[in-house]
């Protein structure tokens, strides 16, 4: 993705203080867990990423259940202050073991090594641990990177962990970001900070008996198959057998990465960047796997906007491990149940659609039986004033309707002049705040549920009902029209119950 040019950070920071040591002993020296997740919590000081409720997403992922069961947590991007520390917080008592953010102070630290520049923003690595720290190094890149990247002082945390008798030795990165604004969009920037990674793990002359991992973003997209080659050799790790989701910066997705990339005019595609590593030159597991999983808030929240979400971040984490058991996700943790509802005219039989070729054109209920499958006739329906953000029951009353094919963009109605007065078309970042759903039969919204949606006109101060437009040039366009529901009012609901994609197969087990 693209991050943001901003100014250095102004944050008060607080040092981190860590609570007493676990010392039960692992049930097994070759089970290894390790959680890589971008946070995306950027500096209220950032202008350009600093409100996206950066306290209130790092609560929520500090008591998610994903975050538990692991021996290491390698977190990136999380710079700012406040919210850094009550996620630390919210974690410290499953993992006690803290490093500090890289890049922030020497204090604390065993060594500090590399470019460690004052007064500038810190570069958001921190590494959590079940276990034992019994050394912890902070690595600053010579190489500052290019573009946004040089506001940071970016590098990596190192720490030597023991689990029982098994010395395992961690590297956690957020490499130079790919940014327009770089002559090579920073290929050969990352290049030579990956190299000052195996530079630093050569340095430490560690036994072939203890495992060596690196992990973290490492920003080099896995489908862009030279680069992610020449990573793997520069790092001299081996390929793990990958599983999950296909992205983990997904802009078709998850919604804050879709928000950004239109909102930025970035138009990159999704990428695959994230990585936990074995080094080839240690000790070998008999197996490594990199899981790719997309989990939400159970409890949505809210930007000073109004705009409402369930994203922990713009980023997707990775779940590192020797073997899959029984608690591994299997299936994307994503999918609502009132995500991809199709809603079908019942006067007509054809379905609600939005433009093929631009994401804010009109909404016409002319998608014929071949188009009902795609995207284009499917919609997230969130109900924002429920704090659940996948609700088991949907009940009638006022409701947020979002196009699946173009994430972002809210049902809503156009009064600006000409025959489009009262037509419905999808707005960016701006729903109508009355839209209402009613269920007919009431009860919670279910698969060929009958409904109907009414409005209010914020002109003529009154609610009226949508329906179908019948005839003219501007038969199929749907509006808002009437004092009383019509037959051409009335829409078929219909919930996407096609299975998720089981990735059982792709894992190994035990």
């Amino acid at each position: 993705m693209y991050i943001s040019f901003s100014h250095k950070n102004l944050n008060f920071e607080l040092e981190n203080i860590n609570s007493t040591r676990k010392t039960l002993l692992p049930k097994s020296e070759i089970d290894l867990n390790i959680l890589s997740y971008n946070l995306f919590l950027y500096s209220k000081e950032d202008i350009y990423f600093g409100y996206w409720e950066e306290e209130k997403r790092a609560e929520l992922l500090g008591k998610s259940k994903f975050t538990k069961n692991q021996d290491v947590i390698v977190l990136s991007r999380v710079f700012d202050t406040n919210a850094r520390n009550t996620l630390l917080d919210n974690l410290n008592l499953e993992y006690p073991d803290q490093t500090d953010v890289i890049g922030k102070t020497k204090y604390g630290w065993d060594q500090t090594l590399g470019d460690f520049r004052q007064q500038i923003n810190n570069g958001g690595v921190v590494i959590l641990s079940k276990w034992p720290i019994q050394e912890k190094i902070q690595y600053i890149f010579k190489n500052h990177g290019c573009g946004n990247d040089t506001f940071y002082n970016k590098g990596f945390a190192y720490v030597k962990i023991k689990k029982g008798s098994q010395i395992i030795h961690i590297v956690g990165t957020d490499t130079q970001s790919e940014d327009s604004t770089c002559s090579d969009l920073g290929v050969n920037a990352r290049i030579n900070q990956l190299t000052e990674i195996k530079k630093f793990i050569d340095s430490k002359r560690i036994s072939n008996k203890e495992i060596v991992l690196i992990a973290g973003a490492l920003n080099v997209d896995k489908s862009n198959q030279s680069e992610y080659k020449n990573m793997l050799n520069i790092l001299e790790v081996n390929e793990p057998n990958y599983a999950g989701i296909p992205f983990t910066w997904d802009t078709k997705k998850n919604k804050i990465a879709a928000y950004n990339n239109i909102y930025y005019s970035w138009n990159q595609t999704s990428n695959y960047g994230e990585y936990i590593l074995v080094s080839k030159n240690h000790f070998q597991l008999p197996i490594w796997q990199n899981l790719a999983y997309d989990p939400i808030s159970p409890t949505t929240w809210k930007r000073k906007n109004g705009y409402t979400s369930y994203e922990f971040s713009d980023h997707f984490p990775i779940y590192g491990f020797v073997y899959a058991d029984p608690s591994t996700p299997t299936k994307s943790g994503h999918r609502r149940k009132y995500d991809q509802v199709s809603l079908i005219a019942k006067y007509t039989g054809k379905a609600i659609q939005v433009d093929h070729n631009r994401p804010d054109g009109w909404l016409k209920a002319d998608g014929t039986a071949k188009e009902k499958g795609t995207e284009f006739t499917k919609f997230n329906l969130l109900q924002e004033y429920d704090p659940d953000s996948d609700t088991f029951c949907m009940l009638g009353g006022r409701v947020r309707i979002e196009s699946s094919q173009y994430l972002n963009y809210f049902w809503t109605w156009w009064l600006r002049g000409g025959g489009g007065n009262y037509a419905y078309y999808p707005k960016f970042d701006d729903s109508s705040k009355l839209l209402e759903m009613i269920i007919i039969r009431q009860g919670c919204l279910e698969d060929e549920s009958l409904v109907v949606f009414k409005d209010f006109d914020t002109y003529g101060k009154y609610y009226y009902f949508l329906a179908v437009w019948e005839n003219g040039s501007w038969k199929d366009y749907i509006y808002l029209w009437y004092t009383n529901a019509q037959p051409n009012s009335y829409f078929i609901a219909k919930l996407n119950t096609s299975p998720e994609r089981d990735w059982s197969k792709d894992l190994i087990y035990r």
